[in-house]
């Protein structure tokens, strides 16, 4: 922030000596190093503020962006379930009668004797 060395404090601190005085100037140093402090709270407190209004206007743009991916995906959604349900084909015309448990093509494995049906190795 402000680039002051050493020996410009030093000559600030001795033309203070002089026109404040040997008895008023730790009382002066004490009331600006208040002041110091409380400006930087100040400053930090503004800045703990700005971030927390720029990462909340961060998260309102990421949940508009969500809502609008919801929104195309409902939309696609609702597409393909009105194109299936536009098909004429009743489900009686299919094969078994609606409702009705259709049978897996696959038959479970025996259980009990291994062996059953398999040769020996």
């Amino acid at each position: 922030m402000l680039d002051v060395s050493f020996w410009e404090l030093l000559i600030i601190g001795a033309i203070a000596l002089v026109v404040v005085g040997p008895e008023r100037l730790p009382r002066l140093m004490r009331t600006l190093g208040l002041w110091a402090g409380r400006a930087r709270a100040s400053f930090q407190s503004i800045r703990d503020e700005v971030e927390r209004e720029v990462n909340a206007e961060g998260l309102r743009e990421t949940r508009r962006a969500v809502d609008r991916q919801a929104g195309e995906a409902k939309r696609q959604m609702d597409e393909v379930v009105k194109g299936e349900g536009g098909d004429t084909s009743s489900p009686s015309d299919e094969g078994p009668a609606a409702g009705a448990p259709e049978e897996s093509p696959v038959k479970p494995a025996a259980r009990g004797n291994d062996n059953e049906g398999e040769d020996s190795r």
